[in-house]
Parts: structure tokens; sequence; C-alpha cells
């Protein structure tokens, strides 16, 4: 019989080696159970290798799946119909904001004519509910009825018409101060305000005094 090398069994396909072929040819049942733990690891690390390439494929499958359902998803999709939303919304906020420019100019003007020193703080005061205006944004109503009565109040927050009450005489004040302390002290809170107005150096060293 002539003699087979190893190399010939391990160029030979793995999967067809058979116990019975390598009987037939008269190798030893040492050789052969060699031959076949060998033939054994093989199949084992081929076997590994098929499950995991099987596994990337499995993965690659699922990918793909779940990226063709988000672009058939995407397709149904009204790109247009969302655009023509987004334009119809961004067109109400625009107005929205025109009409509240509008609105606090129109305001602003208004009292200004009223003579409110601070328009700012003012129209914090104000019920802005009450107030009404027409399609030119012009205020019609709401307005004068809440200014006299701040103007009765908060009396401070306008300018006068009246020419400002001027403290002067001949009581001796130190530093050149027209007014004593003891006047400071009998003076009405509007006349304080006037004085904080007009003189505000003096009405400061009045009241730390």
């Amino acid at each position: 019989m002539k003699e087979l090398s190893p190399s010939f069994f391990l160029s030979t396909p793995t999967n067809i080696i058979q116990p019975k072929f390598l009987e037939d040819l008269g190798i030893e049942a040492e050789v052969i159970q060699k031959i076949m733990d060998e033939n054994g690891k093989d199949i084992t690390s081929l076997k590994a290798r098929v499950d995991d390439l099987t596994e990337q494929i499995n993965v690659k499958e699922t990918t793909i799946a779940e990226k063709n359902n988000k672009i058939a998803e995407l397709e149904k999709v009204d790109v247009e119909a969302i655009k023509t939303v987004e334009y119809e919304r961004g067109k109400t906020d625009g107005s929205k904001e025109i009409e509240v420019f509008k609105k606090q100019n129109a305001l602003d003007k208004a009292l200004s004519q009223y003579k409110a020193k601070d328009a700012s703080i003012l129209s914090k005061m104000l019920d802005m509910n009450k107030v009404k205006f027409d399609d030119k944004f012009e205020i019609v109503e709401g307005l004068e009825e809440q200014i006299n009565l701040l103007k009765e109040s908060h009396d401070y927050l306008f300018d006068s018409d009246n020419p400002k009450p001027q403290f002067t005489g001949n009581i001796n004040q130190p530093k050149g101060n027209a007014i004593t302390k003891e006047a400071f002290q009998k003076m009405s809170y509007k006349d304080r305000i006037a004085l904080k107005s007009e003189q505000p150096e003096v009405y400061q060293n009045l009241k730390n005094e």
C-alpha cells in the first residue's frame, strides 16, 4: 500500500472524511483518531465562523428593515402641507407681534399727550383690558378715565401745567439751603415731591439730616 502523507488528509475537505474511508485505506486506528480529532477542530472552527457571519447578516438585515420602515414613514409625510401650516403660523405670529407693537406705540403716544413723566411706569398701572383700539390702532376708549383717576391718586407721575412752587424765604439755612429741617418736616407729601423734582440736592440733604 502506498503510504499517504498527513498533508493529504489535511488538504482533503474535512466534511467528507469518514472513519470507514480511512479504515479502508488501511490506516491504523490511532492515526484515524488523530485525523478525526483534527477534523473535528476544523468543523468546530468553521461552524463558529458560520454562526458569526449569520449573526452579522441578521443584524444588517434588521438595520436595513428599520431604515426601510423609516423611509416608508417619511414618504407618507406631506411636506407641502407642513410648509403651508408653518407659513400660516408664521404669518399669524408676525401679525400678533405687529399688533402688540402698534398698540404699545399708540399708548406711548397717548401717555405723552397726558404729560406722563415715565410712560413705562404709568403703563404698568393701567388695566389694558379696558383700553380699546380701532382698526387703525388708535385708542378710542378706556384710557382717559384711568388717567384721570391716576392724576388724582398719583399726580407726581405727570408734569403739571401749574408752575412749580419755589421754596424761598428769609429763613437762614446752612450751606445755602433756603428751607430748614423744621419747614421740611411740615411739608405735605405733594410739596416734598415738588421739592425733590425742583431741588434734588436740597431735598436729599434735608431728608438725611
